[in-house]
């Protein structure tokens, strides 16, 4: 076992090119570009954070709150600049903590705005802090294409990081209703009969069984087989393939442009050096020795990445410890990269009692929300909780006095018929949020 362990840690400490580390720096760095010009000229920084008087808070981060009026402007203007000095690799570190920061901060703002992809970035923008991604291809360098190489395990956990998304992807998928009854994808594709040439055959029941079970083999296989240096690139043109299918047939913003991109970092170094140089040919690399990368303290770096991707594990498996079906409860459900797996539509309504008078009154979400925090608000427990103590708060200033409020809530889950979701006696104003089940989710199918 001892000299197991010691053949592992030397594997990692083996030197390898670090072109492909300023690839993906580079790579990352022109995705995200694209994606915050893209973010300011959709105009959704005034649709999502200028608009809404109400924001959704992330548990453990009630603290943060937006910049007031246009200054909301202003983190997607250092980050745009922010991102500029990464391609260029000039002030490197600066700038990728910068744009951590920056880009956590907007995601923090509104629990609404929860996305797989933009989790995927965070992540990814955290690990490169601690990574030489300016060794070479960088103004920091000494020289723009100065040979150099990195230990192995500056690679690997880029490569693990993304691995581990297509396969906890993949086992999101292993499910009753992905498998078995082909939902949601039965309602999506059933959606494109007019698409040209293929349409009919793409709302075939036996098409949503083809893309179930495909999609989700294909996501539990993608790492292993790009780690394979012959199955290498049959895989990444499936990825292509995979990926543009699904940004051509349904509205998931940029999400597969990203795993496009990031799932390039499988490839050798040789292969990045080649396509770097094949943009930069008008620069000559130095010919001299090869400079080596090495970090001082390699322990401490295992340590800490050790126990990084041992959350990013047990973090996607949590909805275990949580009764019911995860679709329904959406306990466990966020960081668990549940990509694409269901159609959820929800209704509900509030009642907020005088507990000295017994008066009642109502309230519907579209007062205080946008159209879609009140979508997102309709489907998700942990949000409908927060706007009842919202709604508790805004009438125990206005009538002086305790209130309770109640939620009348409905859910449909993958076309099945609208049930009860919320305890309809349960006082929401008097539960707290926290990370135990929460009882007062009816179980699905309490209607029948």
């Amino acid at each position: 076992m001892k000299k197991a362990t010691n053949k592992i840690y030397e594997k990692l400490l083996e030197p390898v090119g670090a072109t492909s580390l300023a690839f993906f720096r580079i790579l990352f760095g022109l995705l995200m570009l694209f994606s915050q010009l893209r973010f300011l000229w959709k105009g959704w920084v005034e649709e999502l954070y200028l608009k809404p008087t109400f924001f959704f808070k992330y548990y453990g981060f009630e603290w943060v709150q937006p910049l007031p009026g246009k200054w909301m402007y202003l983190p997607w203007l250092m980050m745009i600049v922010s991102l500029v000095f990464v391609i260029i690799g000039k002030y490197y570190r600066l700038a990728i903590i910068i744009f951590f920061i920056l880009f956590s901060y907007t995601e923090l703002l509104d629990l609404t705005n929860y996305l797989n992809h933009y989790y995927l970035i965070t992540l990814l923008s955290f690990i490169m802090i601690f990574l030489p991604m300016n060794a070479c291809f960088s103004l920091d360098a000494k020289n723009w294409q100065q040979p150099a190489t990195v230990p192995r395990w500056t690679l690997s956990v880029l490569r693990l990081q993304v691995g581990l998304v297509y396969f906890f992807a993949g086992i999101s998928k292993i499910k009753y209703d992905w498998l078995i009854e082909a939902e949601p994808l039965k309602i999506w594709l059933g959606t494109c009969q007019n698409v040209p040439v293929i349409g009919d055959w793409l709302a075939m029941p036996i098409t949503a069984y083809l893309f179930s079970w495909g999609g989700m083999l294909f996501d539990l296989t993608a790492p292993f087989l790009l780690l394979n240096q012959r199955t290498r690139p049959f895989e990444y043109t499936l990825i292509v393939i995979f990926h543009l299918i699904t940004l051509w047939l349904f509205y998931i913003g940029i999400f597969p442009v990203v795993m496009i991109g990031v799932a390039l970092i499988f490839f050798s170094p040789q292969f990045h050096r080649h396509v770097l140089e094949k943009f930069f040919f008008w620069l000559t690399g130095e010919n001299g020795s090869i400079q080596v990368s090495y970090f001082r303290k390699e322990k401490i770096f295992f340590a800490f990445f050790g126990l990084y991707f041992l959350w990013q594990t047990l973090m996607p498996l949590r909805y275990i410890l949580y009764e019911g079906n995860v679709m329904w409860t959406e306990q466990g459900f966020r960081y668990s990269w549940n990509v694409m797996l269901m159609e959820k539509d929800g209704y509900v309504e509030f009642y907020i009692e005088d507990k000295t008078t017994g008066e009642r009154f109502i309230e519907y979400p579209k007062k205080y929300l946008t159209p879609l925090q009140e979508k997102m608000m309709s489907t998700q427990p942990d949000m409908i909780l927060q706007y009842a103590h919202f709604l508790a708060q805004k009438y125990r200033s206005k009538l002086h006095r305790e209130v309770a409020v109640y939620a009348d809530a409905y859910i449909s889950l993958n076309g099945k018929s609208s049930q009860p979701f919320i305890n309809p006696k349960t006082d929401l104003a008097r539960e707290q949020e926290n990370l135990y089940s929460k009882k007062w989710i009816l179980p699905e199918g309490s209607l029948q």
